[in-house]
C-alpha cells in the first residue's frame, strides 16, 4: 500500500537548499561562500552542487592561489533548506537543469525546449519470431 501510494505521489519536488563552504578567505576573517541549489535533501544538494560549472569555477580558483592546493571546509552547521534568510550568496539554481521524473522521463531538457521536433515518427519494429512462438509446457516430474 505505501509502495502503490509512492508511486501515486512521485519524488519529492527539489527546493532550495543553502551549502556553506569556507575556503581560504577565511583565514583573512572575511564570510565563507553560500551556494543555493535546488534538492530534494542536502545529500542530493552536494550532488547537484558538484555536477556545476560555478562551483568547480570557485573550487579551481581556490587551487590555484596557493601551492598547497584547496583550503576548502564544509561547514555542515551552516548548511541547511531554503536559501539564506539574509546576506550575500551565490544562487546557483538556474544552472541547473531541470531532473525528469519518472512520469516525463522522455521530455525533453530546459536546453533544447526551445528547439522544435522535427523528423519522420520513429516506425513501428516487427514482432520477433520468437514472441510468436508458443512456449511447451515443462514435465513435471
Amino acid at each position: 500500500m505505501l509502495e502503490r501510494l509512492a508511486d501515486l505521489v512521485g519524488p519529492p519536488t527539489p527546493r532550495a537548499f543553502t551549502l556553506t563552504f569556507a575556503g581560504r578567505e577565511r583565514h583573512e576573517g572575511q564570510a565563507p561562500t553560500r551556494f543555493v541549489v535546488n534538492a530534494a535533501n542536502l545529500d542530493d544538494a552536494a550532488r547537484v552542487l558538484a555536477g556545476l560549472p560555478s562551483w568547480h569555477e570557485w573550487y579551481q580558483a581556490d587551487v590555484a592561489s596557493a601551492e598547497e592546493g584547496a583550503d576548502v571546509v564544509y561547514m555542515p552547521e551552516q548548511s541547511h533548506a531554503g536559501p539564506p534568510s539574509s546576506g550575500h550568496f551565490v544562487d546557483l539554481r538556474g544552472e541547473q537543469s531541470p531532473r525528469p521524473s519518472p512520469a516525463n522521463a522522455t521530455a525533453p531538457s530546459a536546453a533544447r525546449h526551445n528547439a522544435p521536433a522535427t523528423g519522420p515518427r520513429p516506425a513501428a519494429a516487427p514482432a520477433s519470431p520468437a514472441a510468436r512462438t508458443p512456449i511447451a509446457p515443462t514435465p513435471h516430474h
